[in-house]
């Protein structure tokens, strides 16, 4: 008996371990199928999606219900306001459709912190961290975006035009800290107030860091067409835009990295 039990146990872990990850993968990409034909995800938005969805489900059911707070109340959010929000498209670096370099940014650091708690390492409040911090961000975008006062930049404290990065309002901020809570407290804890509050100051964190970046360090370009700024590589007029300021490298995906990075930081700071 204690033979076989030693020779089967390690090939019934790992057939468990392997129909796990099938079966995360199935409704990973169920999910994302629907995202993508809700007009939420860009077809390879979808694939990165099953990935990112696949891995948080192989890690755990435990894991899961924060992921899809997240990608469902963040994309419902961005339905909001949708006549006043394309005015800000111009400026802003890609459309409504998230990519998979946006489910990439946004969802890579919490899925991989999902998969090292799996493998036993304490990752469980930086991955509560990361995703406050993403959740915080698109929060703040969103219901930053309906605001009716204009936006001011988190450096200068100037008037900035809304969309632009590093601009802030209080409803956003208001947004980022709800976003930060709500998703924080569907993450694995035993302590839900606790849990809140810790979404609620790293996704505080990741939204500061969002903007200061943005504000600093982020590319910026400028439609020559059009005599405006945006961080688009090719405005919505069709034309190439210049380079005007930033690092050219650090695009709003890299920012959206760093946010998350941050936010998993000071989750694993708080515990």
């Amino acid at each position: 008996m204690s033979r076989t039990a030693g020779c089967g146990g390690p090939r019934s872990s790992a057939r468990s371990r392997f129909a796990r990850i099938g079966a995360g993968l199935a409704a990973a990409g169920a999910v994302s199928a629907a995202g993508w034909r809700a007009g939420a995800l860009t077809p390879d938005g979808a694939v990165a999606s099953s990935v990112v969805g696949a891995a948080v489900f192989a890690a755990g059911g435990r894991f899961v219900p924060a992921m899809l707070g997240f990608f469902g109340l963040s994309s419902a959010l961005s339905r909001l306001g949708g006549k006043r929000k394309r005015t800000l498209m111009d400026v802003a670096a890609k459309g409504e459709r998230r990519d998979a370099a946006q489910v990439l940014a946004n969802g890579g650091v919490p899925a991989l912190l999902a998969l090292a708690a799996e493998l036993g390492f304490n990752t469980v409040p930086a991955y509560r961290g990361a995703l406050a911090a993403v959740a915080a961000d698109t929060w703040s975008t969103e219901l930053g975006g309906l605001s009716r006062r204009p936006p001011r930049s988190i450096v200068s404290g100037a008037v900035v035009l809304p969309g632009t990065s590093g601009g802030v309002t209080l409803l956003g901020i208001a947004g980022g800290l709800a976003g930060g809570a709500v998703v924080g407290s569907l993450a694995p804890a035993r302590d839900l107030p606790r849990a809140a509050r810790s979404g609620a100051l790293a996704g505080l964190a990741g939204t500061l860091v969002d903007s200061l970046l943005g504000a600093t360090m982020q590319r910026v370009s400028w439609c020559p067409s059009c005599d405006k700024e945006t961080e688009r590589l090719v405005h919505t007029c069709g034309t190439t835009t210049v380079y005007r300021r930033g690092l050219g490298w650090l695009d709003n995906d890299l920012v959206n990295l760093a946010a998350a990075l941050v936010g998993a930081l000071v989750g694993w700071a708080l515990a």
